[in-house]
């Protein structure tokens, strides 16, 4: 799989990456980074990019990591020219708005409605919405001079785990084959003992959730009420009329569940900032 870092944010969420060079060839895009500097989003907009990296052939798959308030984000489109025969997942990161300039509020607004009018149009696979305020109320933060790390690192080990139980069989279940149209799209996570899913970005109009249940072995054992709580997972997402399953891995950290959550709809800007959204 090739990982395209576009920007500060996803230079710094691609680079995590390294570690797993055998199963990722990872290119950094940044400024005077292999994109020269420019002046405005527009000029971002109207050179073609063309990777210098070999052995991207051998890759079928590709993840763009960007965030969408930078001047950076404008050479989107021609990254993802560059890569439009490969199976593309744009993860798309919303910055605070809270806290951003009227200026990134302008270019965050503009590039979040072109990706998912493009991800809709079947011209890319999927579109990931994470949502940076909601990421640093579950990862924390770091101090002045590495405020984003445990950000980024938590999109990194996410995305990581999500790649690993998509190539390794479930021990128990089986995850239904979403729709074609469902290709905007977040992440959740939370624990079985509680009810504390929270969603990386607030989607709205969700059609399709999948929850990818990660069980320590001796509860795998010797839990009876394991799979009745997943069951009733299941069952909440349904009644809110969701095409849901299940399926359950194998883990050595505490019973813990990712989940995914699917829909057709456009999504509009996030007004819930503090700050405006003009």
């Amino acid at each position: 799989m090739i990982l395209v870092g576009l920007g500060e944010a996803g230079k710094n969420i691609a680079e995590l990456f390294k570690p797993h060079s055998k199963n990722y060839k990872i290119i950094i895009l940044d400024e005077n980074n292999g994109i020269d500097k420019k002046t405005s989003v527009e000029e971002y907009d109207e050179d073609p990019i063309k990777f210098k990296q070999r052995g991207l052939k051998s890759h079928d798959e590709a993840i763009l990591f960007v965030c969408g308030s930078g001047k950076v984000a404008g050479a989107s489109l021609r990254v993802l020219e560059t890569l439009k025969d490969y199976k593309t997942t744009v993860c798309y990161i919303v910055p605070d708005l809270e806290f951003a300039t009227k200026m990134e509020r302008r270019r965050h607004r503009v590039h979040f409605g072109v990706l998912q009018e493009y991800t809709r149009s079947g011209m890319l696979h999927e579109m990931i919405v994470l949502d940076n305020k909601t990421l640093f109320e579950v990862a924390g933060h770091g101090t002045a001079s590495n405020y984003y790390e445990k950000v980024n690192f938590f999109i990194y080990s996410t995305i990581q785990n999500l790649m690993f139980m998509r190539h390794v069989d479930p021990v128990f279940g089986k995850l239904h084959e979403k729709k074609e149209i469902s290709r905007i799209s977040t992440i959740g996570l939370g624990s079985l003992d509680a009810d504390d899913e929270k969603l990386m970005y607030d989607l709205q109009n969700i059609t399709e959730s999948t929850y990818m249940m990660n069980i320590e072995e001796e509860d795998m054992d010797n839990d009876q009420n394991l799979i009745p709580t997943c069951q009733q997972i299941v069952r909440e997402s349904k009644n809110k009329e969701r095409e849901t399953s299940f399926a359950i891995w194998l883990s050595d950290t505490e019973n813990h569940f990712y989940s995914m959550h699917y829909t057709h709809f456009i999504q509009e800007e996030n007004k819930n900032a503090s700050g405006s959204s003009e």
